[in-house]
């Protein structure tokens, strides 16, 4: 094999890349053999003093992880959600990142995302050429209008006739010819390289003559490729690359010295990091020599397995390859590349550890029914295989689907089925199975309620755990015993468990069983309301489940950190992250999702949001029931008897006592909180004592401080004999709040002993709703709305949400309904008289007037009946009617009170009184009726009026250099229009300038994610 000359030295092209360190992106593209590749590599060599990393040929599976390894990043940073941000503040100094044949980088893909992330939010230091064939595979106008894309075309790479003689001078020691050779070539580079080449290695006196039949372009090749190189290339054409040794290890003759050489030419190898890969066009060119086994088993052996895998035709070595590396592959984070390892052995070659091997793989991933058919195939009475499939059916929700799952296997004892096995493991291995198996059996016991079996089983996981020194099964065993001990009473006892469940799970470096434990454990915190420690937990958590690609794991940590920023007051960041988790488990189709639904019904709870409330507990209840969630059913129960005291007294009752009845879980002490709200709201005080007594009880047992404060909060009101009891309960409920730092309990506890004492009403009435806290009139069951029932004002009309009427503090029922939308048809005309007719129309749309004229008079006697039922003021205090029109006068609506506050506030930029007013807003006008047109004038003004009061209120927050209040108010914005740019625009902006970077990135991701639903191109941002 012999070498020809090395590549021409281009000045021109190497000034005009020069720009490539002034550019976030450079786009080089040109069809094949455009010398894209050889111009930006004559770069580098020009300018060395420009670190460069240079990746080839990277498929959709490798992508992330090759960009890591060439920026120097972590390993497990390839799960990162921020990973785009991450590497640009990893990159110290300027470096210049090169992606060659980005064309089969799939749009839409992980890697095809990160590449637009780190364009977009890069940093000045990191600077990414991507050369490709085709368009870039996401949508860079943005950057171009921003000046930040540099483009190089075919154009700028062909070569000039002046560079075609000097090639044509070192080639054939003559520029005679070169005129002839551009303009059959049109410089086209790799065919002006491949022409010489050709003319090189004929005669002096034929070259001419020769040239003169413009050989087509594959004749080229084979005149370059043929003999000497063939074998060589045909032997290395389909691997990822290769190296001097490896061609020896496949009996390829071939010197250093030659691969050197034919890599300097840049026309048949090119050099890649790891050693060498043949050029683009020759592997489109070349076939197979049949020497791949050979290349399989070297990589294999220098420890390349991912390599090996891609590479092995061999379905053996392939399955062999599987049983031995799989655990370390999954560990790595290569499970894309093990799903399609295991997608190559055809069925007749499957054995059972492929099946669990593709079964892990695909779960991890969130792939469960792939896992579930792979897992299939195997013996379901195998613990080895049925602890993996009852956990898939755990991480679903469905618990009883992982119970029956279990059972067959020995998961309801320490016995051992029999079952017969071709190639029965060792001992060892079958007690690590069955006490991975008794460890699963034990949790998903505990969540159906019955903690003593779950105890039990724990302790014999344990016990196996330890006699077969298996720290991952340690780690499973401790984190049930860790569930049941805590919800027995036993913090202490909890609290060894989980350290010694993340010891285990630690040791065995296992970030998957780590991030379950440490979010078990975050949620244990919360209740005992050590809510910073709960949340460095769930950042954890978050962070590890997210490194091996585990959404479910993710979704559970979100779920817990929003449970710990509900406990600090900050309601707005508990909701996103309740969202976020009700969004993971939606997309990998789990039953879990009823645990951040019924989050997110908590939130507006708190909040006063009482529709947007029940709807959240009612789904979660659907999940609860159907899955025999004892836990969950006692909470969403809970939630939902708070939301219907207000309209619906008796409704509560019921669901009050099915939430106490559910269960003796760790959700009960709110079960029996929310009993004693409802039947103090029906006058029972003697049961609601009952109930506030037995909350302070078990709230004591369980160490729940917050739940201790609010069964104190109950007894001031239905237990207390005098003011000062009352008062002296309301003190101690006061300093537990804020013992555990819970703003929201603080400003609800001194609104309602300001309420009481009538001073200093006022200013805790501007905390509460700087707490978030829409107002006592906004109220479900609790403190607050019994504060509000002490109020003996006026009727009251509520639109902003679901349509209710108040009158003395407490719901009016309606009996008609036809009165019920014409009140609230009025009240949407803000005091202006309307026709009768337009009235009709409203209520009985195409109907004859003369026919409707009659209904109409009854709907109007029983409004003014439901206003003022004492007939304590004349018949036109509320409603003023004549034979002509019809007007609302002298009812206090809430939509009136919150327009008027808020063009008070706006006109004034006063910042109490925009607070004041933002809080009156409790809803869109008439949610409950979504579909009716005549209420979308007033229901588009006063969300118009709302976005303004929070963007304003962003503005001064931003002033103030106050980032939490401005997070807040634009997670606000985004909740009410989730595509509203602006807001995400300046909501990633205050948390990187909070130095909260972690979040910047995460929110600028889901931006984009909005953004692409709209098919915009994201802004471009720099987080570093």
């Amino acid at each position: 094999m012999t070498a020809t000359e090395p590549l021409l030295p281009r000045a021109r092209l190497t000034a005009l890349l020069d720009q490539i360190p002034r550019h976030r992106l450079t786009v080089v593209t040109a069809g094949p053999g455009g010398g894209k590749s050889s111009a930006v590599r004559g770069w580098t060599r020009a300018r060395p003093d420009h670190p460069v990393a240079w990746l080839t040929w990277a498929d959709d599976a490798t992508l992330i992880e090759e960009i890591c390894q060439a920026l120097d990043a972590p390993a497990g940073w390839t799960r990162s959600p921020g990973l785009a941000a991450e590497l640009a503040a990893a990159v110290s100094r300027p470096t210049v990142l090169v992606l060659d044949e980005v064309e089969r980088i799939e749009p839409g893909t992980p890697g095809a995302r990160l590449l637009e992330e780190l364009c977009h939010h890069g940093g000045d230091d990191l600077h990414l050429v991507l050369i490709s064939r085709s368009a870039m595979p996401f949508p860079i106008q943005r950057l171009r209008g921003l000046g930040h894309v540099f483009q190089v075309s075919a154009e700028h790479l062909a070569f000039t006739p002046a560079e075609t003689r000097s090639l044509a001078s070192i080639v054939l020691g003559s520029d005679d010819l070169a005129e002839e050779v551009h303009e059959l070539t049109q410089g086209w580079p790799v065919a002006v390289r491949l022409t010489l080449s050709w003319l090189s290695g004929l005669p002096s006196s034929d070259r001419a003559q020769r040239i003169a039949a413009t050989p087509l372009f594959d004749y080229l090749v084979e005149e370059v490729v043929k003999d000497e190189h063939e074998e060589f290339l045909r032997a290395t054409a389909r691997l990822p690359w290769f190296t001097y040794e490896l061609c020896q290890a496949m009996g390829i003759a071939v010197s250093r010295e030659e691969l050197r050489a034919l890599a300097a030419q840049h026309i048949l190898i090119t050099p890649c990091d790891q050693g060498y890969v043949v050029s683009s066009l020759v592997r489109e060119f070349m076939g197979d020599a049949g020497r791949v086994p050979m290349a399989a088993r070297w990589y294999e052996s220098q420890g390349f397995v991912r390599e090996a895998l891609a590479v092995c035709e061999d379905h053996r070595h392939r399955v062999a390859m599987i049983e031995r590396w799989h655990a370390s592959l999954l560990a790595e984070g290569h499970a894309a590349e093990l799903v399609r390892a295991c997608g190559a052995v055809p069925e007749e070659s499957r054995t059972g550890a492929v099946d669990l091997a593709e079964g892990q793989a695909r779960q991890v991933q969130g792939d469960w029914a792939g896992a579930l058919e792979c897992l299939r195939h195997a013996d379901p009475t195998d613990p080895a295989v049925a602890w993996r499939m009852g956990m898939i059916y755990y991480h679903r929700g469905d618990y009883k689907a992982a119970l029956s799952t279990f059972e067959p296997a020995g998961g309801c004892d320490s016995s051992s089925p029999a079952h017969a096995r071709s190639r029965p493991p060792s001992p060892s291995s079958r007690s690590s199975d069955r006490a991975m198996l008794l460890a699963w059996s034990a949790s998903a016991r505990w969540l159906v309620g019955e903690s003593a079996e779950a105890t039990r089983l724990a302790e014999q996981a344990l016990a196996l755990a330890t006699l077969c020194e298996d720290v991952r099964a340690a780690a499973c065993a401790h984190t049930a015993l860790a569930m049941v001990t805590h919800d027995a009473g036993d913090g202490a006892g909890s609290e060894r468990h989980s350290a010694l469940a993340l010891a285990a799970a630690e040791s065995a470096g296992d970030l998957l069983l780590s991030a379950r434990v440490l979010a078990n454990r975050a949620a244990n915190r919360v209740e005992e309301a050590r809510y910073e420690e709960a949340i460095a937990d769930s950042d954890l958590s978050v962070r590890r489940a997210d490194l091996v690609g585990a959404p479910v794991n993710a979704a559970i940590a979100l779920h817990n950190r929003a449970e710990a920023l509900m406990g600090l007051g900050r309601l707005d960041e508990a909701l996103a992250d309740f969202q976020r988790a009700r969004d993971l488990f939606s997309r990998v189709g789990s039953d879990k999702l009823g645990h951040p639904l019924a989050g997110i019904g908590k939130v507006h709870l708190e909040r006063g949001e009482l529709m947007h409330a029940r709807i959240g507990f009612e789904n979660s209840l659907k999940h609860a029931e159907q899955l025999q969630n004892s836990h969950l059913t006692q909470t969403a129960l809970a939630g939902l008897a708070r939301v219907h005291a207000v309209d619906d007294p008796a409704l509560a009752v019921r669901l009050a006592e099915r939430a106490v009845a559910a269960g003796c879980g760790s959700s009960r002490v709110d079960a029996l909180l929310a009993a004693g709200w409802v039947w103090a709201e029906t006058g029972d005080r003697a049961r609601a004592g009952a109930y506030a007594r037995s909350a302070r009880e078990a709230a004591a047992g369980r160490r729940d401080r917050a739940m201790m404060a609010e069964a104190l909060e109950l007894s001031a009101f239905t237990v207390a004999e005098s003011s000062g009891e009352r008062a002296e309960l309301l003190a101690s409920a006061a300093e537990i709040w804020a013992r555990i730092g819970s703003p929201v309990g603080v400003a609800r506890n001194a609104f309602a002993r300001a309420r009481l004492n009538g001073s200093g009403l006022h200013a805790a009435e501007r905390a509460l709703r700087r707490a978030g806290i829409r107002g006592p009139h906004s109220s479900g069951a609790g403190l607050l709305r019994a504060i509000t029932l002490l109020d003996h004002g006026a009727a009251r009309f509520c639109v902003l949400g679901a349509v209710r009427l108040s009158r003395r503090g407490s719901a009016v029922e309606w009996q008609s309904r036809k009165a019920r939308d014409l009140l609230t048809w009025l009240a949407c005309q803000r005091g202006r008289p309307v026709a009768r007719e337009a009235a009709m129309e409203i209520l009985w749309p195409g109907e004859d007037p003369t026919s409707c004229s009659n209904r109409l008079s009854v709907a109007l006697s029983t409004v003014r009946s439901v206003l003022d039922p004492q007939r304590e003021f004349g018949p036109g205090e509320f409603v003023r009617a004549d034979k002509y029109s019809i007007q609302l006068v002298g009812l206090r609506t809430d939509v009136e009170e919150f327009l008027s506050a808020a063009a008070e506030a706006l006109a004034s930029q006063d910042e109490d009184l925009l607070v004041a007013a933002e809080a009156r807003y409790t809803g869109d006008v008439c949610e409950d009726s979504p579909y009716a047109e005549w209420l979308e004038p007033l229901r588009e003004e006063a969300r118009a009026v709302h976005q303004a009061l929070l963007r304003e209120l962003a503005a001064l927050a931003q002033e103030a250099d106050d980032p939490d209040r401005a997070v807040r108010y634009l997670l606000r914005l985004l909740e009410r229009d989730s595509y509203d740019e602006a807001a995400h625009l300046d909501l990633v902006r205050t948390l990187a300038g909070a130095r909260r970077h972690g979040e910047a990135r995460r929110r600028y991701r889901l931006y984009a994610e909005a953004m692409r639903e709209l098919d915009v191109e994201p802004v471009p941002l720099s987080l570093t």
